[in-house]
Protein backbone atom coordinates (compact mmCIF):
# COMPACT_ATOMS: atom_id res chain seq x y z
CA UNK A 1 0.00 0.00 0.00
CA UNK A 2 1.42 3.34 -1.08
CA UNK A 3 1.97 6.33 1.16
CA UNK A 4 -0.84 8.91 0.93
CA UNK A 5 -0.84 12.57 1.96
CA UNK A 6 -3.90 12.05 4.16
CA UNK A 7 -1.88 9.92 6.59
CA UNK A 8 -0.44 13.03 8.26
CA UNK A 9 -3.93 14.39 8.89
CA UNK A 10 -5.13 11.01 10.16
CA UNK A 11 -2.31 10.93 12.73
CA UNK A 12 -3.22 14.46 13.84
CA UNK A 13 -6.83 13.32 14.25
CA UNK A 14 -5.69 10.30 16.28
CA UNK A 15 -3.67 12.42 18.70
CA UNK A 16 -6.18 15.27 19.06
CA UNK A 17 -7.69 16.00 22.47
CA UNK A 18 -10.96 17.08 20.84
CA UNK A 19 -11.27 14.15 18.45
CA UNK A 20 -14.70 13.14 17.14
CA UNK A 21 -15.79 10.17 15.00
CA UNK A 22 -14.30 10.66 11.55
CA UNK A 23 -16.33 10.40 8.35
CA UNK A 24 -13.97 9.63 5.46
CA UNK A 25 -15.48 10.89 2.23
CA UNK A 26 -14.46 10.12 -1.33
CA UNK A 27 -15.53 8.47 -4.57
CA UNK A 28 -15.57 4.73 -5.00
CA UNK A 29 -12.15 3.10 -5.52
CA UNK A 30 -10.00 6.05 -4.39
CA UNK A 31 -8.57 3.88 -1.61
CA UNK A 32 -10.63 4.68 1.51
CA UNK A 33 -10.70 1.14 2.90
CA UNK A 34 -7.05 0.48 2.10
CA UNK A 35 -5.80 3.66 3.74
CA UNK A 36 -7.80 3.00 6.92
CA UNK A 37 -6.33 -0.50 7.19
CA UNK A 38 -2.81 0.84 6.62
CA UNK A 39 -3.35 3.59 9.18
CA UNK A 40 -4.67 1.10 11.73
CA UNK A 41 -1.77 -1.28 11.20
CA UNK A 42 0.79 1.46 11.80
CA UNK A 43 -0.90 3.32 14.68
CA UNK A 44 -3.09 0.91 16.69
CA UNK A 45 -2.75 -2.43 18.39
CA UNK A 46 -5.94 -3.73 16.80
CA UNK A 47 -8.50 -2.98 14.08
CA UNK A 48 -12.19 -3.86 14.40
CA UNK A 49 -13.65 -3.62 10.90
CA UNK A 50 -17.36 -3.85 10.14
CA UNK A 51 -18.70 -3.91 6.57
CA UNK A 52 -22.41 -3.12 6.48
CA UNK A 53 -22.65 -3.91 2.77
CA UNK A 54 -22.40 -7.56 3.77
CA UNK A 55 -25.93 -8.77 4.41
CA UNK A 56 -24.92 -10.97 7.34
CA UNK A 57 -23.12 -8.16 9.18
CA UNK A 58 -25.87 -5.65 8.42
CA UNK A 59 -28.46 -8.03 9.87
CA UNK A 60 -26.24 -8.70 12.90
CA UNK A 61 -26.27 -5.02 13.88
CA UNK A 62 -29.90 -4.34 12.98
CA UNK A 63 -31.87 -2.79 15.82
CA UNK A 64 -28.81 -1.76 17.85
CA UNK A 65 -29.76 1.38 19.77
CA UNK A 66 -26.72 2.39 21.84
CA UNK A 67 -22.97 2.74 21.23
CA UNK A 68 -22.17 0.24 24.00
CA UNK A 69 -24.45 -2.35 22.44
CA UNK A 70 -22.82 -1.79 19.04
CA UNK A 71 -19.32 -2.15 20.51
CA UNK A 72 -20.23 -5.38 22.31
CA UNK A 73 -21.66 -6.82 19.13
CA UNK A 74 -18.57 -5.73 17.18
CA UNK A 75 -16.37 -7.53 19.70
CA UNK A 76 -18.49 -10.66 19.41
CA UNK A 77 -18.45 -10.60 15.61
CA UNK A 78 -14.71 -9.94 15.19
CA UNK A 79 -13.52 -11.77 18.30
CA UNK A 80 -11.44 -8.70 19.13
CA UNK A 81 -11.62 -6.72 22.38
CA UNK A 82 -12.19 -3.00 21.83
CA UNK A 83 -9.80 -0.94 23.99
CA UNK A 84 -10.03 2.84 23.95
CA UNK A 85 -6.81 4.39 22.67
CA UNK A 86 -5.54 1.07 21.32
CA UNK A 87 -8.30 -0.07 18.95
CA UNK A 88 -9.55 1.56 15.76
CA UNK A 89 -13.21 0.87 15.05
CA UNK A 90 -13.84 1.08 11.30
CA UNK A 91 -17.39 0.94 9.95
CA UNK A 92 -17.32 0.59 6.17
CA UNK A 93 -20.28 1.10 3.81
CA UNK A 94 -22.20 2.84 6.58
CA UNK A 95 -24.73 4.15 4.06
CA UNK A 96 -26.39 0.72 4.28
CA UNK A 97 -27.62 1.38 7.83
CA UNK A 98 -29.38 4.56 8.92
CA UNK A 99 -29.52 3.28 12.52
CA UNK A 100 -25.72 2.96 12.65
CA UNK A 101 -25.28 6.41 11.14
CA UNK A 102 -27.47 7.86 13.86
CA UNK A 103 -25.30 6.24 16.53
CA UNK A 104 -22.35 8.40 15.49
CA UNK A 105 -23.83 11.44 17.18
CA UNK A 106 -23.67 9.67 20.54
CA UNK A 107 -20.26 8.03 20.23
CA UNK A 108 -18.40 11.30 20.79
CA UNK A 109 -20.34 11.91 24.01
CA UNK A 110 -20.45 8.41 25.49
CA UNK A 111 -17.14 7.01 24.23
CA UNK A 112 -14.83 10.01 23.76
CA UNK A 113 -11.68 7.89 24.04
CA UNK A 114 -12.66 5.55 21.20
CA UNK A 115 -11.20 6.08 17.74
CA UNK A 116 -13.94 5.62 15.13
CA UNK A 117 -13.74 6.01 11.35
CA UNK A 118 -16.67 5.44 9.00
CA UNK A 119 -16.76 5.42 5.20
CA UNK A 120 -19.10 4.48 2.39
CA UNK A 121 -18.78 4.36 -1.38
CA UNK A 122 -22.26 5.83 -1.87
CA UNK A 123 -22.55 7.66 1.44
CA UNK A 124 -22.69 11.03 -0.29
CA UNK A 125 -26.04 10.23 -1.92
CA UNK A 126 -27.66 9.82 1.49
CA UNK A 127 -26.03 12.57 3.55
CA UNK A 128 -29.16 14.73 3.52
CA UNK A 129 -32.55 14.70 5.22
CA UNK A 130 -32.75 11.90 7.79
CA UNK A 131 -29.11 11.05 7.09
CA UNK A 132 -27.75 14.44 8.05
CA UNK A 133 -25.39 14.52 11.01
CA UNK A 134 -25.63 17.47 13.44
CA UNK A 135 -22.75 19.90 13.14
CA UNK A 136 -20.13 19.34 15.82
CA UNK A 137 -20.80 15.63 16.41
CA UNK A 138 -18.45 14.27 13.74
CA UNK A 139 -15.58 15.55 11.63
CA UNK A 140 -14.74 14.95 7.99
CA UNK A 141 -11.77 14.19 5.80
CA UNK A 142 -11.71 13.85 2.03
CA UNK A 143 -9.76 11.31 0.00
CA UNK A 144 -9.13 11.86 -3.70
CA UNK A 145 -7.22 9.96 -6.39
CA UNK A 146 -3.48 9.90 -5.86
CA UNK A 147 -1.75 13.18 -6.69
CA UNK A 148 1.36 13.47 -8.83
CA UNK A 149 3.57 13.66 -5.73
CA UNK A 150 1.94 10.48 -4.37
CA UNK A 151 2.50 8.89 -7.79
CA UNK A 152 6.19 9.79 -7.57
CA UNK A 153 6.35 8.22 -4.12
CA UNK A 154 4.81 5.03 -5.49
CA UNK A 155 7.36 5.03 -8.32
CA UNK A 156 10.23 5.44 -5.84
CA UNK A 157 11.10 8.79 -7.42
CA UNK A 158 10.05 11.29 -4.77
CA UNK A 159 13.72 12.18 -4.22
CA UNK A 160 13.50 14.20 -7.47
CA UNK A 161 11.53 16.80 -5.53
CA UNK A 162 14.57 17.50 -3.34
CA UNK A 163 16.35 19.06 -6.32
CA UNK A 164 13.68 19.81 -8.95
CA UNK A 165 15.96 22.10 -10.96
CA UNK A 166 18.33 19.28 -11.84
CA UNK A 167 15.60 16.64 -11.96
CA UNK A 168 13.09 18.60 -14.05
CA UNK A 169 13.38 16.47 -17.21
CA UNK A 170 12.65 13.30 -15.28
CA UNK A 171 9.83 15.08 -13.43
CA UNK A 172 8.31 16.09 -16.76
CA UNK A 173 8.59 12.50 -18.03
CA UNK A 174 6.91 11.08 -14.94
CA UNK A 175 4.18 13.72 -15.10
CA UNK A 176 3.35 12.69 -18.67
CA UNK A 177 3.06 9.11 -17.42
CA UNK A 178 0.82 10.31 -14.60
CA UNK A 179 -1.47 12.15 -17.02
CA UNK A 180 -2.19 8.87 -18.80
CA UNK A 181 -2.18 6.52 -15.80
CA UNK A 182 -3.98 8.91 -13.47
CA UNK A 183 -4.26 8.58 -9.73
CA UNK A 184 -6.75 5.77 -9.12
CA UNK A 185 -4.77 3.50 -6.77
CA UNK A 186 -5.45 0.27 -8.67
CA UNK A 187 -4.32 1.86 -11.93
CA UNK A 188 -1.14 3.16 -10.26
CA UNK A 189 -0.40 -0.29 -8.85
CA UNK A 190 -0.78 -1.87 -12.29
CA UNK A 191 1.60 0.68 -13.80
CA UNK A 192 4.20 0.51 -11.04
CA UNK A 193 4.26 -3.29 -11.08
CA UNK A 194 3.95 -3.90 -14.81
CA UNK A 195 5.33 -0.59 -16.18
CA UNK A 196 2.48 -0.80 -18.69
CA UNK A 197 -0.06 1.90 -19.48
CA UNK A 198 -2.24 -0.77 -21.10
CA UNK A 199 -2.71 -2.47 -17.73
CA UNK A 200 -3.78 0.87 -16.26
CA UNK A 201 -6.31 1.29 -19.06
CA UNK A 202 -7.79 -2.11 -18.21
CA UNK A 203 -8.34 -0.79 -14.69
CA UNK A 204 -9.98 2.35 -16.07
CA UNK A 205 -12.33 0.18 -18.12
CA UNK A 206 -13.39 -1.77 -15.03
CA UNK A 207 -13.87 1.43 -13.04
CA UNK A 208 -16.13 2.95 -15.70
CA UNK A 209 -18.23 -0.23 -15.62
CA UNK A 210 -18.36 -0.14 -11.83
CA UNK A 211 -19.48 3.49 -11.73
CA UNK A 212 -22.15 2.70 -14.31
CA UNK A 213 -23.47 -0.14 -12.15
CA UNK A 214 -23.62 2.19 -9.16
CA UNK A 215 -26.10 4.43 -10.95
CA UNK A 216 -28.82 1.85 -10.46
CA UNK A 217 -28.34 2.22 -6.70
CA UNK A 218 -28.91 5.96 -6.50
CA UNK A 219 -30.95 6.90 -9.56
CA UNK A 220 -34.58 6.45 -10.47
CA UNK A 221 -35.38 4.93 -13.84
CA UNK A 222 -36.38 8.32 -15.22
CA UNK A 223 -33.17 10.01 -14.02
CA UNK A 224 -30.79 7.30 -15.17
CA UNK A 225 -30.56 8.50 -18.77
CA UNK A 226 -29.36 11.94 -17.63
CA UNK A 227 -26.71 10.41 -15.38
CA UNK A 228 -25.57 8.11 -18.17
CA UNK A 229 -25.20 11.10 -20.49
CA UNK A 230 -23.07 13.01 -17.99
CA UNK A 231 -20.98 9.90 -17.27
CA UNK A 232 -20.37 9.44 -20.99
CA UNK A 233 -19.96 13.03 -22.15
CA UNK A 234 -18.57 14.63 -18.98
CA UNK A 235 -14.97 13.42 -19.45
CA UNK A 236 -15.07 14.81 -22.99
CA UNK A 237 -15.54 18.36 -21.67
CA UNK A 238 -13.33 17.98 -18.60
CA UNK A 239 -11.12 21.03 -18.17
CA UNK A 240 -13.47 23.26 -20.14
CA UNK A 241 -16.55 25.43 -19.65
CA UNK A 242 -19.99 24.00 -20.43
CA UNK A 243 -23.68 24.72 -20.09
CA UNK A 244 -26.46 22.47 -18.86
CA UNK A 245 -28.87 23.23 -21.68
CA UNK A 246 -28.51 20.73 -24.55
CA UNK A 247 -25.47 19.18 -22.86
CA UNK A 248 -23.70 16.90 -25.33
CA UNK A 249 -26.18 17.89 -28.06
CA UNK A 250 -28.71 15.80 -26.17
CA UNK A 251 -31.65 18.16 -26.39
CA UNK A 252 -32.15 17.73 -22.63
CA UNK A 253 -33.23 20.68 -20.55
CA UNK A 254 -31.05 22.56 -18.12
CA UNK A 255 -32.87 21.34 -15.01
CA UNK A 256 -32.40 17.61 -15.68
CA UNK A 257 -28.71 17.95 -16.50
CA UNK A 258 -28.17 20.23 -13.51
CA UNK A 259 -29.69 17.63 -11.18
CA UNK A 260 -27.54 14.87 -12.69
CA UNK A 261 -24.41 17.02 -12.29
CA UNK A 262 -25.34 17.73 -8.69
CA UNK A 263 -25.77 14.05 -7.85
CA UNK A 264 -22.49 13.00 -9.48
CA UNK A 265 -20.81 15.88 -7.70
CA UNK A 266 -22.09 14.56 -4.35
CA UNK A 267 -20.59 11.13 -5.02
CA UNK A 268 -17.41 13.03 -5.94
CA UNK A 269 -17.08 11.80 -9.52
CA UNK A 270 -16.83 15.39 -10.68
CA UNK A 271 -16.47 18.94 -9.45
CA UNK A 272 -18.28 21.92 -10.93
CA UNK A 273 -16.14 25.07 -10.83
CA UNK A 274 -18.36 28.15 -10.71
CA UNK A 275 -17.62 31.63 -12.05
CA UNK A 276 -16.98 34.81 -10.08
CA UNK A 277 -16.88 38.30 -11.56
CA UNK A 278 -15.53 40.18 -8.53
CA UNK A 279 -12.09 40.17 -6.93
CA UNK A 280 -13.46 40.95 -3.47
CA UNK A 281 -13.70 38.53 -0.57
CA UNK A 282 -15.62 36.47 0.24
CA UNK A 283 -15.84 34.74 -3.10
CA UNK A 284 -19.33 35.20 -4.51
CA UNK A 285 -20.26 32.59 -7.09
CA UNK A 286 -22.44 33.34 -10.10
CA UNK A 287 -24.83 30.33 -10.13
CA UNK A 288 -26.39 31.17 -13.50
CA UNK A 289 -23.08 31.48 -15.35
CA UNK A 290 -21.58 28.55 -17.25
CA UNK A 291 -19.37 26.26 -15.15
CA UNK A 292 -16.06 24.50 -15.68
CA UNK A 293 -15.99 20.73 -15.28
CA UNK A 294 -13.26 18.83 -13.44
CA UNK A 295 -13.64 15.05 -13.60
CA UNK A 296 -12.55 12.68 -10.84
CA UNK A 297 -9.28 11.58 -12.43
CA UNK A 298 -7.11 12.69 -15.34
CA UNK A 299 -6.25 9.12 -16.34
CA UNK A 300 -9.93 8.27 -16.66
CA UNK A 301 -10.46 11.41 -18.73
CA UNK A 302 -7.80 10.32 -21.20
CA UNK A 303 -9.24 6.79 -21.25
CA UNK A 304 -12.73 8.11 -22.02
CA UNK A 305 -11.29 10.23 -24.83
CA UNK A 306 -9.33 7.25 -26.18
CA UNK A 307 -5.99 9.03 -25.70
CA UNK A 308 -3.32 6.37 -25.23
CA UNK A 309 -0.03 8.07 -26.06
CA UNK A 310 0.64 11.83 -26.17
CA UNK A 311 -2.16 13.83 -24.47
CA UNK A 312 -0.58 17.28 -24.73
CA UNK A 313 -1.08 18.40 -28.29
CA UNK A 314 -3.53 20.99 -29.63
CA UNK A 315 -6.70 22.17 -27.97
CA UNK A 316 -7.07 18.88 -26.11
CA UNK A 317 -3.68 19.40 -24.46
CA UNK A 318 -4.93 22.68 -23.01
CA UNK A 319 -8.04 21.05 -21.59
CA UNK A 320 -6.19 18.08 -20.10
CA UNK A 321 -3.75 20.37 -18.29
CA UNK A 322 -6.66 22.38 -16.89
CA UNK A 323 -8.14 19.06 -15.71
CA UNK A 324 -4.80 18.21 -14.09
CA UNK A 325 -4.47 21.59 -12.40
CA UNK A 326 -8.08 21.57 -11.17
CA UNK A 327 -7.78 18.00 -9.88
CA UNK A 328 -4.51 18.80 -8.10
CA UNK A 329 -5.89 21.91 -6.39
CA UNK A 330 -9.05 20.08 -5.32
CA UNK A 331 -6.96 17.28 -3.79
CA UNK A 332 -5.32 19.79 -1.44
CA UNK A 333 -8.60 19.99 0.49
CA UNK A 334 -8.18 17.05 2.84
CA UNK A 335 -9.96 18.67 5.80
CA UNK A 336 -12.55 20.67 3.85
CA UNK A 337 -13.55 21.08 0.25
CA UNK A 338 -11.23 23.36 -1.70
CA UNK A 339 -13.29 26.38 -2.81
CA UNK A 340 -12.19 26.59 -6.42
CA UNK A 341 -13.68 29.07 -8.93
CA UNK A 342 -12.74 30.83 -12.15
CA UNK A 343 -12.89 34.56 -12.84
CA UNK A 344 -14.80 36.02 -15.76
CA UNK A 345 -15.72 39.65 -16.35
CA UNK A 346 -19.34 40.52 -16.90
CA UNK A 347 -20.20 40.73 -20.60
CA UNK A 348 -20.87 44.45 -20.48
CA UNK A 349 -17.37 45.02 -19.06
CA UNK A 350 -15.43 43.27 -21.81
CA UNK A 351 -13.98 39.82 -22.36
CA UNK A 352 -11.56 38.38 -19.82
CA UNK A 353 -11.34 34.98 -18.13
CA UNK A 354 -8.81 33.53 -15.66
CA UNK A 355 -8.71 29.73 -15.47
CA UNK A 356 -8.78 29.17 -11.69
CA UNK A 357 -9.02 31.28 -8.56
CA UNK A 358 -8.97 30.49 -4.85
CA UNK A 359 -8.55 32.41 -1.62
CA UNK A 360 -5.12 32.47 0.00
CA UNK A 361 -5.13 34.25 3.37
CA UNK A 362 -6.80 37.60 2.63
CA UNK A 363 -6.04 37.60 -1.10
CA UNK A 364 -7.23 35.89 -4.27
CA UNK A 365 -4.89 33.76 -6.37
CA UNK A 366 -5.54 34.14 -10.09
CA UNK A 367 -4.07 31.18 -11.91
CA UNK A 368 -3.63 30.87 -15.67
CA UNK A 369 -2.85 27.45 -17.18
CA UNK A 370 -0.54 27.52 -20.23
CA UNK A 371 0.17 24.11 -21.72
CA UNK A 372 1.87 25.43 -24.87
CA UNK A 373 4.28 28.23 -25.77
CA UNK A 374 1.78 31.10 -25.66
CA UNK A 375 2.32 33.76 -23.03
CA UNK A 376 -0.88 35.66 -23.62
CA UNK A 377 -1.90 36.75 -20.12
CA UNK A 378 -4.21 39.65 -20.94
CA UNK A 379 -7.04 38.25 -18.80
CA UNK A 380 -4.71 37.87 -15.83
CA UNK A 381 -3.47 41.44 -16.33
CA UNK A 382 -7.08 42.62 -16.41
CA UNK A 383 -7.79 40.87 -13.12
CA UNK A 384 -4.73 42.53 -11.55
CA UNK A 385 -5.79 45.93 -12.89
CA UNK A 386 -9.12 45.57 -11.10
CA UNK A 387 -7.91 43.95 -7.90
CA UNK A 388 -4.47 45.47 -7.42
CA UNK A 389 -2.62 44.03 -4.44
CA UNK A 390 -5.60 41.83 -3.57
CA UNK A 391 -4.72 39.55 -6.51
CA UNK A 392 -1.74 37.17 -6.63
CA UNK A 393 -1.17 36.37 -10.33
CA UNK A 394 0.27 32.94 -11.21
CA UNK A 395 1.13 31.25 -14.49
CA UNK A 396 1.29 27.44 -14.40
CA UNK A 397 3.16 25.89 -17.32
CA UNK A 398 6.09 23.65 -18.24
CA UNK A 399 8.53 26.52 -17.57
CA UNK A 400 10.86 26.67 -14.58
CA UNK A 401 9.90 28.00 -11.16
CA UNK A 402 10.47 31.71 -10.70
CA UNK A 403 9.14 35.24 -11.19
CA UNK A 404 8.65 36.97 -14.51
CA UNK A 405 8.05 40.58 -15.50
CA UNK A 406 5.61 41.50 -18.24
CA UNK A 407 4.93 44.87 -19.84
CA UNK A 408 1.43 45.40 -21.21
CA UNK A 409 -0.23 48.68 -22.22
CA UNK A 410 2.49 50.65 -20.49
CA UNK A 411 2.21 48.78 -17.19
CA UNK A 412 4.57 46.31 -15.52
CA UNK A 413 3.27 43.07 -14.03
CA UNK A 414 5.13 40.57 -11.88
CA UNK A 415 3.84 37.02 -12.33
CA UNK A 416 4.77 33.96 -10.30
CA UNK A 417 5.76 31.01 -12.48
CA UNK A 418 4.95 27.51 -11.19
CA UNK A 419 5.76 24.40 -13.25
CA UNK A 420 3.06 21.75 -13.54
CA UNK A 421 5.24 19.19 -11.79
CA UNK A 422 5.57 21.39 -8.65
CA UNK A 423 1.97 22.58 -8.47
CA UNK A 424 1.32 20.75 -5.20
CA UNK A 425 3.79 23.12 -3.51
CA UNK A 426 1.94 26.23 -4.64
CA UNK A 427 1.11 27.47 -1.14
CA UNK A 428 4.80 27.23 -0.27
CA UNK A 429 5.60 29.45 -3.26
CA UNK A 430 2.85 31.92 -2.42
CA UNK A 431 4.47 32.63 0.93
Amino acid sequence: MFKRNIETDLRQWKDSDIRKPLVLRGARQVGKTSIVRKFAGENFESLVEINLERADQNAFFAGVETPDEFIKKAELLTKTHVVEGKTLLFIDEIQESLDTMKLLRFLAEENPGLHVIVAGSLLETKMAGDWSVPVGRVEYMYLYPMTFFEFLEAMGESNLLNDPKNGKELLKKHLKDYLLVGGMPEAVVSFVVGKSRLKAQEVHDRLVTSYGEDMGKYATASDKKYLELVMDFGPKVAGSIYKYENFGDSGYRSREIGEAMSLLSRVMLLREVSAISSVNLPLVRKPKRAKKLIWLDVGMVNFANKVQMEPLSGEYGGKIMEQFVGQTLIASGLRRNMELVYWSRNKDEGSAEVDFCFQYQNKIVGLEVKSGNTRNLRSLFSMVDIGGDKVIPVRVSWDDLGMEEYFHNGKKYKIRLVPFYLLEKIEEFLK
